[in-house]
């Protein structure tokens, strides 16, 4: 009896008899997983490309200015663009999630004037408007990953240089 359990997954009842469903459900899980994962780490390694870009020109712009006087003034202009561009990014975030007040509501939640058809859209539109966001939220995780580098290198990096000297 235990055998078969573990053959079939645990997935038998007191008779033995096997539930067929439950062993297709989780195959097809597993297949779609896959697409997620891949998706998951598209996500992941585009954020990373972005922050890899933002970081390497936010630098170039450091030592551009460096170069020359009448440069100076061309890292200011950069990270105050930076900083500009993130902070409009994260507004247009929330105001496009109309501030998140659609995530986790649920049918009940709803008002009960409404037609099922009304609850299911306005559910529905908080699951899209959430996934067509996610490219803004790549930019605005490369950036702000800019800014804790910077700080990194500005006052991190000097007092653990400090320590191993």
């Amino acid at each position: 009896m235990k055998d078969k359990e573990r053959e079939n997954g645990g997935l038998t009842d007191e008779n033995g008899a096997t539930d067929k469903s439950a062993v297709t459900d989780s195959s097809d899980k597993g297949a779609k997983g896959n697409r997620l994962d891949k998706k998951k780490l598209f996500y992941l390694f585009s954020t990373v490309g972005l922050s890899a870009f933002f970081c390497a020109f936010y630098y170039f712009a450091i030592e551009i200015s460096t170069l020359s006087p009448s440069l100076y003034y061309f890292f200011p202009i950069v990270m105050f663009t930076y900083m500009a561009v993130l902070t409009v990014l994260i507004f247009v975030y929330i105001i496009y999630n109309r501030g998140f007040s659609r995530k986790g509501v649920t049918a009940e939640m709803l008002p009960d004037e409404w037609s099922e058809e009304k609850k299911l859209e306005f559910i529905e539109n908080g699951k899209v408007r959430l996934k067509r966001s996610k490219w803004i939220l790549m930019l605005i995780i490369a950036l702000f990953f800019t800014f804790i580098a910077d700080t990194f290198v500005m006052y991190a990096l000097p007092e653990i240089q400090k320590f191993f000297s």
